[in-house]
């Protein structure tokens, strides 16, 4: 499929200015998400306030003994990077994606593959989370005596939201896939 480029130079002086503007903005939001996803996962699982809080509402442990094992500490750590990982990866493809456009390169189909990479990992984030809670609160009870191992499932609003923006992101991405062909369409005739 050919590749369209639109170069900075068919925007207005203006026009440009405030794409990069906005897309500088949007990137370091990207970015920022990201690392604060990062770290606050690092701050959560080294905190035993916080990660009891954690356990007990997002997990869904709610009044279950919380004295975890190494081993399940480690473990249900280990789990957590799963869809805190995904939610990093797609940060950082989204922040590629807001340099391109404060590049200038708007209406080009590495665009809307990155636009579906992004869509396609906040989905995986959203069905992982469940999962990952799940085995979490699995392994943080795993050591605990007989009667008092727990097996929680949680769905949370936060879940849906990340699955709504992955349908349409994944959407944008296809619209704009074909736009892309079309103007290349278009551009063919002339």
């Amino acid at each position: 499929m050919p590749m369209s480029f639109q170069p900075p130079a068919t925007f207005s002086e203006e026009a440009a200015a405030r794409l990069r503007n906005v897309s500088r903005y949007a990137r370091a939001f990207c970015y920022a998400a990201g690392s604060l996803m990062f770290f606050g996962l690092v701050w959560l699982w080294t905190d035993a306030q916080a990660l009891a809080h954690y356990a007990r509402s997002a997990i869904g442990l709610g009044d279950a003994v919380l004295a975890p094992s190494v081993r399940g500490y480690w473990m249900a750590f280990g789990l957590a990077w799963i869809p805190a990982g995904l939610f990093i990866l797609a940060m950082l493809q989204l922040g590629r994606l807001f340099r391109a456009f404060g590049e200038g390169r708007v209406l080009v189909e590495e665009n809307a593959a990155g636009l579906l990479r992004v869509g396609w990992l906040l989905a995986c984030f959203g069905a992982t989370t469940p999962i990952v809670r799940t085995l979490q609160s699995i392994a943080l009870t795993f050591d605990n005596p007989p009667g008092q191992r727990h097996l929680a499932i949680t769905l949370d609003p936060g879940i849906f939201a990340a699955l709504a923006a992955a349908a349409a992101l994944i959407a944008f991405g296809h619209v704009l896939r074909e736009a892309i062909r079309l103007s290349d369409e278009n551009q063919s005739f002339v």
